[in-house]
């Protein structure tokens, strides 16, 4: 899930900025093979600004991706794709978003890249 997370969370800040609202990224994705629980829960934020929808911090996913980080080190296995991910949450957390939780991703992200993602901005044309 917290690879669905850095990946949703890109998707949608470059969306954003081409002019592609969440609203109808969201409209692609909701009842195709990628709609699943977690992706609900996570667009709950951004599409309407419920805190409550996945309380799962940036700060604990971090350091679950750094479990994965060790873990595969110490078994020798290359583990980029879970590095990549942990640098995103990792950029977050120098970013402000230590107490923020999962779904929250996408606003700073779009932050760091100039891009407004706060749910009350959600009004990009089509």
């Amino acid at each position: 899930s917290l690879g669905y997370a850095a990946l949703y969370a890109e998707a949608l800040t470059v969306a954003q900025a081409v002019g592609i609202a969440p609203e109808r990224f969201d409209a692609v994705i909701r009842n195709g093979r990628m709609d699943c629980g977690f992706y609900q829960t996570f667009m709950g934020y951004t599409l309407n600004g419920n805190k409550d929808a996945h309380k799962f911090t940036l700060k604990n996913a971090f350091k679950d991706l750094r479990y994965l980080e060790s873990m595969a080190d110490a078994a020798g296995i290359a583990n980029s794709m879970g590095n990549a991910v942990k640098n995103s949450f990792g950029l977050a957390l120098a970013n402000g978003g230590e107490d923020l939780f999962v779904p929250m991703l996408p606003e700073l992200v779009g932050k760091l890249n100039g891009v407004d993602l706060a749910p009350q901005a959600n009004v990009a044309t089509e």
